[in-house]
């Protein structure tokens, strides 16, 4: 009785110093006594956005760019073309493209109608498509060129009423768009008939479509599906309304303004497919009248000239991305454009996230490279690392009106200080559920005093000052000999022996402990893996307790990737 009551009183006091750390810190600026969020759709957001800023660039693709005057037009011609076809409001349609404007456009032009975009990745196996259209209920696809065989073959077995295909370089210039039709674009025959149509023949749709074709959106009127839970079984359809998406924008303005400045630009390399690329990385821009330099597709050797070109302000990628950065060599002053970098979807070590600090500061760019956490059901990004705080695990603070708690894994109750558990948050932004799917909406949620929270499958604590720090993903978590070991704290000891480039650790299952440790190691190149080896146990040694050593070391090339550019657990736990 007198430890609950402790505890109680602990807690509260805990929740008082995290508010008056907030202020000492002073990263989050001053926050109103109650937000006002926006009302209405994303495309309301956007046309609200136009009226503000009417020529300030929206889109930058290639060498070409489009004003908000401009792209709102360029949206109610989409809309008016989606009704044509038939689209009403709460129908769903498919967009299985890279990050272009065609795809950013339909995507505001289907919100417009009050429809809802079911984002696919446009690589995707003709089963995979099968199973997201049929997921979905979806009435139409877009979809990129080099996709329309695989739709094509599966449309027949699905609700998909329209077939809109339109290739990458529709919005560059007339001799990159020559160029790849003589290369590659020429091979991609698309037979039109009632059900498949060309962009342009989709586009002409709209003059048979009198009146207007906007449709009163509210913000619990679902927007988005996106899919999530791939590499742990079947993925799961996340249902993301207008609200949570507007107040994803609407409230990292007063969690990170340093980020948000209307005469900025965010580098889109992250697909419109996940959620840190469509939410975080294009519609928060919108919202706020920042310019969206789309990237459809990612590669390493070409993002000096992205950054040179653009001169983007705002970079926000995963690990990986940033890894390819530092294999490139930049000039003193080169990335000085840069003023915020944020690396979200993945952990990332102490070592590296130093490594990254250290190497954008060499380039003129005055950023610390940030820690940005959310999940797909959570819209995004709901925290970033504070400003000035140096350790790797700590995620920070919740986002305004964002509730976080430790979940106690054993009572199911919240976890006292400092004491591991899974985090748990609650917000505005947060789902309503996953797609024709009650059983995994149940099971996600859980009410603790009075109130639902999201359970995120993380494990992490609550320091003393309110501070949340990122353990491990639950499902990673490694169980051996009875101790709880968490592979983000074993990489992070690995990557600080000076000959490693990267590392993963797994658990591989074991009848006398239960799991062993297993980790994967890519040598920095003309390493002597012997001598590596030495240091490595000397690093461990200091580093880690002895349940935490590693029992067996794979030496690979490279560690394989899913199509996300993260880490593929799955695809390591089927090496040998």
């Amino acid at each position: 009785m007198i430890e609950t009551i402790y505890n109680k009183v602990r807690n509260s006091l805990r929740k008082i110093g995290a508010k008056i750390q907030r202020l000492r810190y002073g990263y989050m600026g001053k926050l109103p006594d109650g937000i006002e969020y926006f009302e209405g759709g994303l495309y309301d957001a956007l046309y609200e956005a136009s009226c503000k800023w009417p020529h300030n660039v929206a889109l930058e693709y290639s060498s070409k760019q489009i004003t908000y005057k401009e792209m709102v037009r360029k949206v109610n011609k989409l809309a008016r073309s989606l009704k044509a076809i038939g689209i009403e409001k709460g129908d769903r349609v498919t967009i299985l493209m890279p990050n272009t404007p065609e795809a950013a456009c339909m995507f505001y032009a289907i919100n417009e109608v009050g429809a809802v975009a079911n984002m696919v990745h446009p690589l995707s196996s003709e089963a995979e498509i099968k199973d997201f259209l049929l997921q979905s209920h979806s009435k139409a696809v877009l979809c990129i060129d080099i996709a329309y065989s695989r739709v094509e073959r599966v449309i027949k077995d699905t609700e998909v009423e329209h077939l809109i295909v339109v290739s990458a370089t529709r919005s560059m210039d007339f001799l990159v768009r020559l160029l790849y039709w003589a290369t590659k674009g020429r091979k991609n025959h698309v037979r039109q008939n009632q059900t498949v149509m060309r962009w342009d023949k989709f586009l002409l749709q709209s003059s048979k479509y009198i009146g207007n074709p906007h449709a009163r959106v509210n913000n619990d009127d679902l927007a988005v599906i996106l899919y999530s839970g791939g590499t742990t079984g079947k993925p799961k359809g996340v249902m993301l309304t207008n609200g949570n998406i507007n107040a994803e924008a609407l409230i990292t303005h007063y969690y990170a303004p340093e980020v948000i400045e209307t005469s900025g630009s965010f580098l889109t390399i992250l697909p419109n497919f996940h959620v840190f690329g469509l939410v975080v990385c294009t519609h928060l821009p919108l919202f706020w009248g920042m310019r969206v330099i789309l990237v459809p597709k990612f590669e390493g050797k070409k993002l000096r000239g992205l950054i040179r070109k653009h001169q983007p302000t705002v970079m926000c990628a995963v690990p990986t991305l940033f890894d390819y950065m530092m294999r490139s060599k930049y000039g003193k002053n080169e990335l000085k454009c840069l003023t915020s970098a944020i690396s979200g979807g993945d952990s990332m070590s102490q070592p590296m996230k130093q490594a990254i600090t250290k190497f954008l500061h060499e380039h003129g760019s005055p950023a610390d490279l940030r820690i940005g956490y959310g999940l797909t059901e959570a819209a995004g990004a709901i925290a970033f690392s504070p400003v000035g705080i140096k350790e790797s695990d700590i995620i920070g603070y919740a986002m305004p009106d964002c509730e976080f708690m430790i979940r106690d894994l054993e009572t199911n109750k919240e976890a006292a200080v400092g004491k591991d558990g899974e985090i748990l948050v609650a917000g505005p932004t947060v789902m309503p559920g996953y797609l024709d799917n009650p059983e995994a909406t149940k099971e996600s949620f859980i009410k603790i005093k009075g109130k639902n929270f999201l359970m995120t499958g993380d494990i992490g604590f609550m320091d003393e000052r309110g501070l949340i720090h990122f353990r491990s993903r639950l499902k990673r978590m490694i169980i051996t000999n009875g101790y709880n070991v968490y592979p983000s704290q074993v990489e992070a000891a690995i990557m600080k022996c000076k000959g490693i480039e990267k590392c993963a650790v797994i658990g591989v299952e074991d009848k006398v402990h239960g799991e062993i440790i297993r980790a994967f190691i890519v040598l920095k190149k003309e390493q002597n893996a012997r001598a590596t080896k030495k240091e490595l146990q000397k690093v461990l040694k200091r580093e880690l307790a002895k349940y935490e050593m590693p029992r067996e070391y794979r030496y690979v090339d490279d560690l394989p990737l899913t199509k996300m550019n993260k880490i593929d657990f799955k695809a390591l736990e089927q090496l040998d």
